[in-house]
């Protein structure tokens, strides 16, 4: 939300955004961006065998910025875009059985903040956390000023 200044002042002016804020980060910043699975028997997908056994490597965080599925501008981080869908938290059987936490304490921590927050802007380079998996960050300096 720091780099999109103009997204948090329409949060900041409704708080309620919250939910589609959490759904919108978790698409444009897939925390899991590959993840394997094995085919149990042979598959065809779009016009192509795979056959059984078969490690397939899928990049969740690509599919989350798919224009087919998320239109033309899909590289644009928009807090309005009706962002559930997404493959963040994974799908089917294999969906996280915890999101449901993490959903409801992430809304509640990002409508505080925005209800207390006139602005978050960056305060330095975010420094990743080096991993071939999960994306995430050891810091991520913001300032804040309050309401």
């Amino acid at each position: 939300m720091s780099r999109h200044c103009e997204q948090w002042r329409l949060l900041h002016d409704d708080p309620a955004r919250a939910k589609f804020v959490f759904d919108e980060a978790l698409r444009w910043e897939s925390p899991v961006q590959t993840f394997f699975r094995t085919t149990v028997r042979p598959t065809e997908f779009a016009g192509t065998t795979i056959p059984e056994e078969t490690k397939v490597l899928l990049f969740l965080g690509a599919a989350n910025r798919d224009p087919r599925r998320w239109g033309p501008d899909s590289e644009s981080f928009d807090i309005a875009r009706h962002a559930a869908g997404h493959v963040a938290f994974g799908m089917g059987v294999h969906r996280c059985v915890g999101q449901l936490v993490a959903r409801l304490e992430a809304e509640l921590v990002i409508e505080a903040l925005a209800r207390r927050v006139r602005t978050l802007e960056p305060a330095g380079d975010p420094v990743p956390t080096p991993n071939n998996t999960l994306k995430g960050w050891a810091r991520v300096p913001v300032a804040v000023s309050p309401a």
